[in-house]
Formats: C-alpha cells, sequence, structure tokens
C-alpha cells in the first residue's frame, strides 16, 4: 500500500474519532476525551432507556395493570422465575401453611411484584401530586417533633408495599413549615445494583422520581451513608433506610425472623448508635391496588443508651408482625436466607 493512501486513512480515522469525541460534547454538555468516550456512551445508553421507559410511562395506570396482569402469568406459569426461593421462604416463615395455601400465595405474590414494577415505570411520567394521591400517611407529626428536638433522624423499612414510591410522605412545597421534617434534607439510602448498567438506570430512575417532589437532600448509595451522616452530622436530615437486605460482608446482627435465623444488617444499627440518632419505623402498607398507607413507629429515641442490638432486633419483630398481617405485602423473592446461620 503507498505510504500517501495509509497516511490518507490514518487522517480520515483521526478526524472521524474527532468528530465523534465533538457530537458527544454536545449530547452532554461537556468536552470529550478517548479514553472517557467508553463512559459518555454508557451514560447515552443509560438516557435511552429512561427514555424509553418515559415513553412507557405515559400510559394510563389501567393499561400498566393490563401489562402487570400478563407479566406476572408469563413469570408464574412459564418462566417460573424464582418460583423455588419463593415457595421455600414462604413454607419456612409459615410453618402452618398447607400446599394449597403456599400456592394461593405465591400466585398472589407474582401479581403484587409485578404491580410494583408497573407502579414504579408509571410515576416516572406522573407528578408529585399524582403519587401524593396513591399513599396516604399517617403521624407524620412523630418525624417533625424528632426533627424539632434532634439533628438527624433515621427511618428504617422493609420491603413493604411499593418502596420506590416512599417520596410521597413528602408533602408539598406549600405546606412545609420551618418545623416540618420536608423543611430539611431527606436523604433515601439504596443498594447498588451489582451489575453497572443496571444500576445507573436504577440510580438515575430514583433522582428523577425524588427531584419532582422539590426536596432537599437526594439518593446515596448504601456504602457511603455512614460517611455522609458522620460528616453532616450537626447538620437536620432524615435518612431512609432499606434493612431487611442480606448483609454481605460488613456489620450484621443476627435475630428470630419469620421462624428461623436471620442475619440482619448492622449498619443502621452502628449508625444511628455512633450519631445517637432517633430511629423510626416505617410500615408501609398495600390497601388496595395502587394504594398504600404509611405508618411511622418510634422505635429508639436515644439509641446510645439501649443495649447492643436492640434497634435491630425491634425492628424484625415489628416487620415480621407486619408481615403476618399482610402477608403477600413483602418481597418474596428475595433470596433472603441462602446463607445458613
Amino acid at each position: 500500500m503507498p505510504k500517501s493512501v495509509k497516511a490518507a486513512r490514518v487522517s480520515n480515522s483521526k478526524y472521524t474519532k474527532k468528530l465523534i469525541y465533538f457530537l458527544l460534547s454536545l449530547i452532554f454538555g461537556q468536552q470529550t476525551r478517548y479514553n472517557n468516550t467508553l463512559l459518555l456512551m454508557k451514560k447515552l445508553i443509560t438516557n435511552i432507556r429512561f427514555g424509553l421507559l418515559y415513553i412507557i410511562s405515559l400510559l394510563p395506570l389501567r393499561v400498566h395493570y393490563i401489562f402487570s396482569d400478563l407479566l406476572a402469568f408469563v413469570l408464574h406459569r412459564i418462566v417460573r422465575y424464582r418460583y423455588q426461593v419463593i415457595t421455600a421462604n414462604i413454607a419456612r416463615s409459615f410453618p402452618e401453611y398447607r400446599y394449597d395455601d403456599i400456592k394461593k400465595l405465591t400466585k398472589q405474590y407474582y401479581g403484587f411484584m409485578c404491580d410494583i414494577i408497573a407502579e414504579s415505570i408509571w410515576s416516572l411520567a406522573h407528578c408529585a401530586n399524582a403519587i401524593r394521591e396513591r399513599v396516604k400517611v399517617e403521624n407524620l407529626h412523630l418525624l417533625d417533633e424528632l426533627q424539632q428536638s434532634r439533628n438527624n433522624v433515621l427511618i428504617v423499612m422493609g420491603h413493604c408495599g411499593n418502596w420506590e414510591l416512599i417520596s410521597g410522605m413528602i408533602m408539598e412545597q406549600k405546606d412545609r413549615e420551618e418545623k416540618s421534617f420536608a423543611f430539611n434534607p431527606v436523604y433515601i439510602v439504596y443498594k447498588a445494583a451489582h451489575k453497572k448498567s443496571s444500576d445507573a438506570i436504577f440510580k438515575k430512575i430514583r433522582m428523577h422520581e425524588y427531584k419532582k417532589f422539590g426536596s432537599k437532600g437526594g439518593v446515596l448509595e448504601s456504602n457511603s451513608v455512614i460517611r455522609h451522616a458522620i460528616k453532616h452530622r450537626e447538620d437536620k436530615g432524615v435518612y431512609v433506610m432499606i434493612a431487611d437486605q442480606n448483609p454481605v460482608g460488613g456489620k450484621e446482627i443476627i435475630v428470630d425472623f419469620l421462624n428461623q435465623k436471620t442475619a440482619m444488617l448492622g449498619g443502621p444499627n452502628y449508625l444511628a448508635t455512633k450519631l445517637n440518632m432517633p430511629v423510626v419505623y416505617l410500615y408501609m402498607d398495600r390497601v388496595a391496588r395502587g394504594r398504600y398507607n404509611m405508618r411511622f413507629t418510634l422505635i429508639a429515641e436515644n439509641p446510645s443508651e439501649c443495649e447492643e442490638g436492640y434497634i435491630t432486633r425491634t425492628f424484625a419483630k415489628l416487620l415480621e408482625q407486619d408481615i403476618k398481617a399482610n402477608r403477600v405485602n413483602w418481597l418474596w423473592s428475595h433470596k433472603r436466607w441462602k446463607r445458613k446461620i
């Protein structure tokens, strides 16, 4: 190959790369270099995925429920998504159940799980007030009173109801007084997904949902919440954590939960004790399709004075009571007891 032709091809390739970098810089509003092109492409893919979900979310909720029913049938009858996990979790948790009872609750759970997916997608294109209409909150004054007397408050909850709609507890801006907890930052704590691509879209969706409520604060990854809380210990704020996940490394506390020894996350207990942060239990009950009630219960006002593990054991006890009261209203497909204690 003549040197002139080879040089021309190299030159064309060089200018093509420059054009791609320039177009990416226009899309993302920043200068792009070769070593971060992959990062920007991933961001572009995340934005495209979010855009597609947003378009789907424009459909009426009743249409989303039609898709939810179809998905529940496919996952239950055809794919058998985590069927063994679900039935085993239910059987161990309710030893009094016969086969027909387990089968009935399992079928109900698939419908509940798919409704959560449908409602979470639907909420993307709908305003904060539309979500508030579907989420009713009891005894919110408890948070206001604790926020007035203390800087920080920790809210712990389980995978009950539709936890993706918990921002619905934040009232409208016009109703927020200085003594209201929502006047101060509210931080929603989440656990990062294993796949970075999935975590990117989940984080974008949660930030989108949070921002529409116009509250201070934001979304925090669970690995950074302790450092963040310690750094801002003198500032007022509320932290919301889902605390019934299976701990992978780090601190854990063993409790009796649903008739079996269970490892619970030790982080919330450690954080509350270290900062003497009041702890409130949040239960989200599904009272009808697309309708939820949220209720707050004080666990400890001065955690530093409690015996070790008290907060986690009390949380587990309250959560168990609520699961038994509405048995379909929990994440049974989670591999909660994959590790034997």
